[in-house]
């Protein structure tokens, strides 16, 4: 066996305890590494540890003793200060206890949340001392793993912990959680049995402090692992019910390497969740378009279950999930998808999943239930809590893409049932936990993205309702979804840009700025700094970092405001690489957060009918996708003015990206004001209109030439991300030629039309024409002062004042107040807020009959001035857009 051998044996042993964190030290000095020997050294570092450390602990332990080796730095460990000998000790555990941290950490104000952490210098017997206290294992692994970090940072080998700083942290949000789909066997497969891949994996996530990962059998798989359990095992008493052409032993080693996978996160500090989404398959929505599972409901199909109907489902479910907590014993929660897209039908529900809460209460009464919300029935939401089972409710943040990062303030249709946010789940009495799940894997599949802004902004929106944390896909989510079960997993870069083992590690700042400042959401810059330097250089790190940061805005901005409502499934949506259907179609698209954008057709009927709103028009978006594209494009060249020739294929893989991104934004930077002046023309037939638009698609379309052009050959020509009719398979050249097509349509169109219009017609016409091409050539101006002082709680039952300061240079013509109970099903209600004394001072009072104590309270202010333009408060671009006022209910009966 040679040594890395021995070392990744060593790594992946199950046992990842006080022994195994001594044998991997033992292990290390064989190998020759820098650790001193006993008699004949002094060591630089003397590691003291408490005797019994914890599976998290040793891994964040073995962190820093990598980073000691990488540095040859001279280590030793040991057990009590009193053996130390090197020249600076660095002391970790637990802050509480016996141990030694404890004891050099007593009278200092450690905080006793689980996952805080300390990190504090001392000196002992006049050597400094770092000392590492965590409240509990995972908060002193992240501590250590901070260390280690900062280690590596170190230029100064006589000072390796010159980098390390003193901190206390605890976590912001309680449940960080990164989810994983299984939609294609052979890519699944391809990852599910490689230790190594997990273990690289899974240190991101540990480094980054995510400390949940969710696994998701089922959904749009075709049938495949629908449901899951003939993938592990077969179930007595149901003979009949099967995987078509599975073994026994294939069975074993997948039973076998998901509870090594479970194990595996846990030394890591990771708990485990399976999302176990289909029940039962009977094609349609559940096909996902995969080819050759038409007939899968009706006759056995390789590969997909056979032998689950209608009269043994509840029964066999029962027995299969009984099984399956007894053989996977380490589960740290389940999730369900609950509605019909998993095969239920509307009448099946509330029985089957009742029988399913009473078993599960009695087999496992304290494993978590985690139900999706999406047409989850408040009858079943009862019978959940009448039964006692351990469960909370995970839903949608922003529908099945990555928008804002606040809760969409109206969604659209702002009527349907529970599918797309939290609609009316949010009430008082509060009996269940609400979890906030990103859908980001249908918006950011396979370029680049990581902000720290948005990330704070959107972790601290996560505490609607006390909610207890947030879920985002993995980059690269829905690889192969859609695909034959069989077909080899496509390659992202072809051969001459790779730079990575796995495809995940280019997506290092996405896993930091989730991870850490869901944590954190006041981390220390420099955790990503010093990585954008060590990948990039010194000097070009500053630009890409902010071209990046910058450019992360611009998908969650499309998404917004400018992206048609029918493509928001995410396995029907791909704002990254679709055009978004011809300008025709783009131009009546409904969009998603209708109180803050109006849309293409809005503005046309506004500009027509001199109209005035406070919602942002297309065109004012339309000038922030063009500065934004700017802003990016300039620090790609200062980026590679920095690097010269020196560029790495990391580096022309990131700046790919970046133009990529950049040229998306000018594209929707010309096609917006192309669709309202589409929209113009299909209301009132002027030509002119009609060219303006066709202007403006050709704008378009070059930038999307552009796009093309910055692609070049870094991509695979087939990236293959879900239904290829549903333009999630090809690659950007595709869509610029149907984007040519679509464009040579609206020049022979309008070459066959004249115009019949009269001449006040006309006028009115040119006028509103006129104003599209002004509104989008104007420089982003703030011509409004705000103040006002947010309400943050306020007694139930008792009328609401709301008071604003509001001044423009053109004048105040209105303000308004809109509100309603924080509840996507009701409507919004208006109320003028008339002057109110001083000046520019407004206010408005809310009747307590429109304050339903059965939810909390949100509002936000609409201003016009006598030029008729538009702004709301708070501002999207700042801030969450509304204030949520949390209600105070004593002596109050609650519904």
């Amino acid at each position: 066996m040679n040594k890395h051998t021995l070392t990744r044996h060593v790594m992946n042993n199950k046992y990842y305890s006080a022994k195994w964190f001594l044998l991997q030290v033992t292990v290390a000095w064989l190998l020759g590494y820098h650790v001193a020997e006993a008699a004949t050294a002094t060591p630089e570092v003397s590691v003291v540890i408490d005797k019994t450390p914890g599976a998290a602990v040793a891994h964040g332990l073995h962190k820093v003793t990598q980073a000691l080796q990488a540095k040859r730095i001279a280590f030793e460990t040991v057990s009590a200060t009193d053996q130390a000998r090197g020249k600076l000790l660095l002391v970790a555990g637990l802050a509480t206890g016996e141990g030694v941290a404890a004891r050099l950490l007593k009278g200092r104000a450690v905080p006793a949340e689980p996952e805080a952490l300390t990190i504090w210098k001392t000196t002992l017997a006049k050597k400094p001392v770092w000392v590492v206290g965590g409240s509990d294992d995972r908060g002193l692994m992240y501590g250590l793993l901070d260390i280690a970090d900062r280690i590596g940072w170190s230029t100064d080998r006589n000072a390796p912990l010159r980098e390390v700083k003193e901190i206390t942290e605890k976590p912001a949000v309680s449940e960080r959680a990164m989810s994983i789909y299984t939609m294609n066997r052979a890519y699944w497969e391809t990852r599910f049995y490689d230790e190594a891949y997990w273990a690289r994996y899974l240190d991101m996530l540990a480094q980054n402090r995510f400390n949940t990962l969710v696994v998701i059998f089922g959904y749009e798989n075709g049938g495949f692992l629908a449901p899951c359990f003939p993938y592990f095992f077969d179930v007595e008493g149901f003979p009949d019910v099967r995987m078509v052409g599975i073994k026994p032993q294939e069975q074993q080693r997948n039973l076998a390497a998901f509870n090594r996978l479970i194990n595996m996160a846990h030394d890591r500090g990771i708990r485990f969740t399976v999302g176990i989404w289909d029940h039962i398959y009977r094609g349609g929505v559940q096909g996902g378009g995969i080819p050759g599972t038409k007939d899968a409901p009706d006759q056995p199909v390789p590969g997909l279950v056979w032998g689950v109907t209608a009269d043994n489902l509840t029964a066999y479910t029962k027995a299969a999930l009984a099984k399956f907590v007894r053989q996977v014993p380490d589960l740290d929660a389940i999730q369900f998808r609950m509605h019909n897209e998993s095969g239920l039908k509307e009448g099946e529900q509330e029985s089957f999943w009742a029988d399913v809460f009473r078993m599960m209460k009695t087999t496992a009464p304290n494993l978590r239930l985690d139900l999706r919300a999406k047409e989850l029935p408040q009858s079943v939401i009862q019978s959940a809590l009448d039964i006692g089972v351990h469960f909370r409710i995970t839903t949608k943040y922003w529908m099945e893409q990555m928008g804002m990062p606040y809760h969409p303030t109206q969604v659209n249709p702002d009527k349907s049932p529970i599918r797309h946010s939290y609609a009316h789940l949010l009430r008082y009495p509060q009996k269940y936990k609400i979890h906030w799940r990103l859908w980001n894997g249908g918006t950011s599949r396979i370029l680049l993205w990581g902000d720290p802004e948005y990330v704070r902004r959107f972790a601290e929106s996560t505490h609607l309702y006390d909610g207890d944390g947030f879920e985002v896909n993995e980059p690269l989510a829905t690889k192969m979804e859609a695909q034959p079960h069989d077909a080899p997993p496509f390659a992202l870069l072809n051969p001459p840009y790779r730079y990575y083992d796995w495809e995940f590690e280019r997506y290092w700042h996405f896993f930091q700025v989730f991870g850490r400042i869901g944590y954190n959401p006041d981390t220390d810059p420099a955790v990503w700094q010093k990585e954008f330097e060590r990948r990039f250089g010194a000097a070009a790190a500053p630009a890409i970092e902010k071209a990046l940061h910058q450019a992360s805005w611009i998908l969650p901005r499309i998404i917004a405001s400018s992206y048609p409502y029918t493509s928001f499934p995410t396995t029907r949506g791909w704002a990254e690489k679709q055009r978004l259907g011809d300008l025709p179609a783009f131009a009546k698209a409904e969009l998603s957060d209708m109180a803050q954008f109006a849309s293409f057709d809005e503005e046309a009927k506004l500009r027509i009918e001199n109209g005035e709103t406070a919602r942002i028009l297309p065109t004012a978006n339309s000038r922030w996708f063009k500065q934004t594209s700017d802003a990016v494009d300039k620090l790609i060249v200062e980026a590679e003015k920095a690097t010269g020739k020196n560029a790495n294929k990391e580096f022309i893989s990131t700046i790919t990206d970046l133009k990529i991104l950049s040229r998306l934004a000018l594209y929707h930077a010309s096609r917006i004001p192309a669709a309202v002046q589409y929209r113009i023309y299909e209301r009132t037939k002027d030509v002119a209109a009609l060219t303006e638009a066709i202007a403006g698609e050709r704008a378009a379309v070059d930038a999307w030439r552009q796009l093309v052009a910055a692609a070049g050959d870094v991509y695979t020509d087939n990236l293959m991300l879900g239904v290829c009719v549903a333009d999630l398979c090809g690659h950007w050249k595709d869509e610029l030629t149907a984007l040519e097509k679509g464009l040579a349509g609206l020049e022979q169109k309008r070459n066959s039309i004249k115009s019949e219009m009269s001449s006040a017609k006309t006028t009115a016409v040119a006028e509103a024409v006129a104003g599209v091409k002004r509104q989008a050539g104007l420089i982003n101006s703030q011509p409004f002062q705000i103040i006002h002082q947010p309400i943050i709680s306020a007694p139930a039952g008792k009328p609401l004042l709301v008071t604003v300061k509001v001044n423009a240079p053109a004048g105040v013509k209105w303000v308004r107040l809109r509100y309603r109970n924080v509840n996507q099903e009701l409507d919004y209600q208006t109320l003028a807020m008339q002057p109110s004394g001083q000046a520019g001072a407004y206010s408005a009072t809310v009747p307590a009959e429109h304050i339903n104590p059965t939810w909390d309270f949100m509002y936000f202010i609409e201003v016009v001035d006598k030029n008729g333009a538009g702004r709301i408060y708070p501002d999207l671009n700042r801030e969450t857009p509304y204030r949520i006022v949390k209600l105070v209910r004593v002596n109050l009966a609650e519904k």
